[in-house]
């Protein structure tokens, strides 16, 4: 038996025997956390650390990092077999020696770099690692667009234009701030980003910003600036900046008679500022990536070892850090090396990865990916900020239970991308902010409907068995109408984020729709633009295969004939059709005023295309409901003019509208799609009736579904009729210079 298996055997023995109370030394062993890893390779692995050990960022900073990064390495070793070393260079506190402390751990040929907690010395240090092909990681840095230095380089904090979005969603719609303060160090790389997305995010919710207030880094006296301040009366003061002048601040606020009513909000504000600060951060807010509040698995334990080494509470720094090399050790473990090019790209691979800041990732730019945090302190300690969540069960709350939601949608087929994709992104990004408002376990199950009614059935049935108490999704109405009577008979809520044929919800008391039904859409929508453009003659053209189309034509023949105009043809075609030009020729040669389109976006597109390719002319004005910014690219000018009808869009001051699209600007790179927005608040409805009923049964969250009334969404807010279809506010658009546009 090798000595290093019989220590780490004899170690363990002595932790039972802790456990137990049978030891009486006077220094307790830590309690290993409960991680498998896989085992290291037998070769001394040394990692180059760079921290501040001394200076001013040494106490915020750099000895919290140390211990944090300390306590991992003795952990990882045991639990692994593996021989972590370290090389310690201390940064000073400066730019400069950041730059040398890289330099000189890549001069000794370390595979791996970590540390450099200030994002001014990251800019100018780590490219220096990037240029030497080291990889370098940083456990606290969070200044936005750093990953641009290059693909050696990654992050434990979370970075500001992740964190600040979310938190000043959460604390916006609680508080309801209107007029705000911004203060900020303009010379901190952090400070700048910090106070940037603070702005985007205040502008992107309506929130009027009354100043930006600039100091310099070891500025004494902000005086002038928080004279400034107080005399605009803002409700809240967001203030961006590192440890030492952050404290100042708050301190200077409180002194110079800043009221209390006018919230600080304070990103990366710690127990430490806190403590230096005293009574004047009481009521403050805080964003954080880390909380000693939480349950996530390994975290108290981390905290109680912590606690037992060093006799002082952990710093967040200190438990990034301590995440930090459990990710690089994993991903060492993963590549079978300590070469750098392996590490970099067994880092970029980490997918959920268990740490105590939760499931971890790297997104494609090596920027960390996991819940942020909003806390508020209180009597001088750090507490959860209460949200206008409910909360979920507590029992869910205190064990963590997994509330399981089935998600049937078109994840391949021609359905995919003009429905089934979007709808999983908003439905994504809706379970990843409930879960941090509400400190809520709602997990996805998740089966491709395949774009067809076979495979509608088979993904509902496949849930139905599986189980889960809530089936999400299902687009197309005529999948539906095969699908979710197997919910409704098996007594499961089936809950459809944007179907819209009219009379689906007799199906059953388990079946509730988000999108507004076409006899609601299309009735209103005619109405508005016959009194704006005052058309007499129409010619429709609908896809008779289709539920949701023939459903539309339906609505559209029955209020036509209400408000007196003639219909000069009713034209079908199929679902799958490619030419439609007999039934447009015949429509040309009518000379209608108005053609009303009725079909799914394939078909949709090639009929407005081929409209104007026969000779239809744009004196004849299309009429298409659910026309969205996707089709309307492709089919380029032929769209010009067009009006169609809508359940939301991007202008909307509904609230929390704006920061859903910048939140999903912002994970996915893209505008988000109507259908998109529609699921986002479909898990919003689903998640309010769980909490009202504060309970998984099927029953108990059908009926709290059943009485959601004037819920706030970002559709408005949201009602069930007696027949669980949607009520809110439509809205008719027109197409003009390729856009969609409020049809006034």
């Amino acid at each position: 038996m090798k000595v290093k298996g019989i220590v780490a055997a004899a170690f363990i023995c002595a932790i039972i025997a802790l456990a137990i109370g049978f030891s009486s030394c006077d220094q307790m062993a830590p309690m290993l956390p409960d991680t498998e890893m896989a085992p290291m390779i037998e070769a001394e692995i040394p990692i180059g650390v760079v921290v501040s050990l001394t200076g001013k960022d040494a106490e915020p900073y750099g000895i919290p990092m140390q211990r944090g990064f300390e306590m991992a390495r003795e952990e990882i070793n045991i639990l692994s077999g593996g021989n972590l070393t370290f090389i310690t260079v201390d940064d000073q506190s400066s730019e400069e020696g950041a730059i040398a402390a890289v330099q000189q751990l890549v001069d000794q040929g370390v595979p791996v770099i970590l540390g450099i907690a200030i994002s001014d010395y990251l800019e100018d240090a780590f490219p220096i690692a990037q240029e030497n092909g080291v990889v370098a990681f940083s456990s606290v840095s969070s200044a936005a667009g750093l990953s641009s230095i290059g693909d050696y380089v990654f992050r434990t904090g979370l970075a500001t234009n992740i964190m600040i979005p979310s938190g000043v969603m959460i604390t916006h719609e609680k508080l309801g701030y209107e007029k705000v303060a911004l203060i900020y160090d303009a010379e901190d790389t952090y400070a700048t980003s910090s106070n940037e997305e603070v702005r985007k995010a205040l502008e992107a919710s309506g929130v009027e910003i009354l100043t930006e207030e600039t100091f310099q880094t070891d500025d004494p006296d902000f005086s002038t600036q928080l004279t400034n301040i107080m005399e605009m009366e803002p409700d809240a003061l967001f203030i961006s900046a590192l440890s030492v002048e952050m404290t100042k601040v708050i301190i200077q606020a409180g002194a110079m008679g800043i009221p209390d009513t006018v919230r600080l909000i304070v990103p990366d504000l710690t127990a430490k500022e806190i403590q230096d600060a005293g009574d004047a951060a009481n009521g403050a807010i805080a964003f954080a990536g880390w909380t000693t509040l939480s349950n996530i698995p390994g975290n108290q334990t981390f905290i109680q070892n912590y606690r037992a080494k060093h006799g002082i509470e952990a710093e967040p720094w200190a438990a990034q850090s301590y995440a930090t090399l459990y990710i690089l050790a994993d991903a060492i473990a993963k590549a079978q090396s300590v070469d750098s090019e392996a590490i970099r790209d067994a880092l970029a691979q980490t997918m959920d990865f268990p740490t105590i800041l939760g499931d971890f990732s790297f997104d494609p730019n090596g920027e960390a990916m996991y819940d942020a945090v909003v806390l508020t302190v209180k009597d001088g300690e750090l507490q959860l900020f209460e949200t206008a969540m409910p909360q979920m069960m507590d029992e869910m709350a205190s064990t963590s239970q997994e509330i399981p939601i089935g998600v049937a949608l078109a994840l391949t087929g021609p359905f995919a991308e003009p429905y089934g994709l979007p709808m999983q992104r908003g439905l994504e990004l809706a379970r990843e902010e409930i879960n941090m408002l509400s400190d809520a376990n709602i997990t996805f199950v998740t089966v491709d409907a395949q774009s067809t009614v076979e495979g509608g059935v088979a993904a509902v049935q496949q849930l139905v068995d599986q189980g889960v108490p809530a089936i999400v999704g299902i687009g197309v109405s005529t999948h539906l109408e095969q699908a979710f009577p197997i919910a409704q008979e098996s007594g499961v809520v089936a809950f459809s984020p944007i179907s819209s044929a009219t009379g689906l919800s007799a199906l059953g008391d388990y079946i509730f729709r988000a999108g507004l039904t076409a006899d609601v859409l299309n009735s209103n929508g005619t109405m508005i633009a016959h009194e704006k453009l005052g058309y007499e003659k129409a010619a429709l053209i609908y896809d008779e295969a289709d539920t949701y189309s023939t459903s539309s034509n339906a609505a559209f023949e029955e209020t036509l004939k209400a408000i007196g105009v003639e219909i000069l043809t009713v034209e079908t075609f199929e679902t799958g059709d490619a030419n439609f030009s007999t039934q447009l020729t015949n429509i040309m040669n009518m000379e209608p005023d108005a053609l009303f389109i009725s079909a799914l976006a394939p078909e949709m597109t090639r009929i407005i295309t081929q409209a104007r390719d026969v000779g239809i002319p744009d004196t004849v004005r299309l009429v298409v409901p659910d026309l969205t910014p996707v089709e309307i690219q492709q089919v380029g000018d032929a769209a010009e003019g067009a009006i169609t009808f809508g359940s939301w869009f991007d202008m909307a001051d509904t609230p929390g509208n704006q920061a859903f699209i910048q939140h999903y600007q912002a994970k996915y790179g893209m505008q988000p799609e109507l259908w998109a927005a529609e699921a986002y608040a479909t898990l919003h409805i689903l998640a309010n009736a769980i909490a009202t009923a504060q309970s998984v049964d099927s029953a108990a969250i059908r009926d709290a579904l059943a009485q959601t009334m004037n819920f706030p969404t970002i559709l408005g807010n949201f009602s069930f009729d007696p027949d669980g279809e949607a009520v809110y506010d439509p809205i008719v658009f027109i197409v003009k210079d390729g856009q969609l546009q409020v049809f006034e």
